[in-house]
């Protein structure tokens, strides 16, 4: 499985936010400006799923542009969009307020939403997702187990420490984690956490993404190595 770090960052850094794109077909999370980024260097010619981990802009901002460049280019694509209770709604509201009206009708006809339950299992093409309710405040806020052909590989999305956290470090061999915090929150895990957990699992590299420059800085103290915009995953 190949995961291209789209971003690497939290909002108030100069590293675009998290986003993943797993073998030129799977976009994992939209933030706000990474369409540029997402067209120049990367593409959409294969994407045929967009998994959205919740609902605050880091993570989803830019997915009305996303949808609105395929269906144009694309127009007989079929995509399939995993998110969180709401996500079409969300999308349509995005459409009328940004003057895309006339979008509607293709959202329809060529989307399929699947809403994120915890626990929730399916099947994608090649690849198995299980869902996993994560703790960011009190947000609707989901991480993933994607198997394919046995490289199971996690992603938190946003997160602080929870049981469901555990559960993915205990199958995936690779895990991007969230390492947003320099101290103990109800929101993110902190670089101290991520440090702890990469003992407790020897087994699962832990990706650290979601930096703050805060975490950046700690980790640089430490001697620990973190992601940056543009690395490539490779798991096999």
């Amino acid at each position: 499985m190949k995961i291209q770090i789209v971003g690497s960052g939290c909002t108030w850094t100069r590293e675009l936010s998290t986003s993943y794109i797993i073998n030129d077909e799977i976009l994992f999370d939209v933030p706000q400006g990474s369409f540029k980024t997402l067209y120049l260097d990367y593409g959409f010619d294969k994407i045929s799923t967009i998994v959205i981990s919740h609902f605050h802009s880091d993570h989803f901002a830019d997915l009305h542009i996303v949808l609105d460049y395929i269906f144009r280019h694309f127009p007989k694509r079929k995509l399939t969009i995993l998110a969180p209770k709401g996500c079409a709604q969300r999308v349509q509201a995005m459409f009328r307020l940004f003057e895309l009206s006339h979008l509607l009708p293709h959202l329809e006809e060529f989307v399929t939403f699947i809403e994120c339950e915890n626990g929730k299992k399916l099947k994608l093409g090649k690849y198995s997702f299980k869902c996993f309710k994560m703790l960011h405040g009190s947000l609707d806020s989901y991480g993933f187990l994607i198997d394919e052909g046995g490289n199971k590989v996690g992603f938190t999305g946003d997160t602080a420490m929870c049981n469901n956290l555990h559960k993915i470090l205990k199958k995936a061999k690779v895990c991007f984690i969230d390492t947003a915090g320099v101290e103990v929150t109800q929101k993110h895990l902190c670089v101290g956490e991520v440090v702890g957990l990469a003992k407790e699992y020897p087994d699962c590299n832990l990706v650290k993404i979601h930096l703050s420059s805060y975490a950046m800085q700690e980790l640089d103290y430490l001697g620990e190595s973190y992601s940056r915009d543009g690395d490539v995953v490779i798991v096999e």
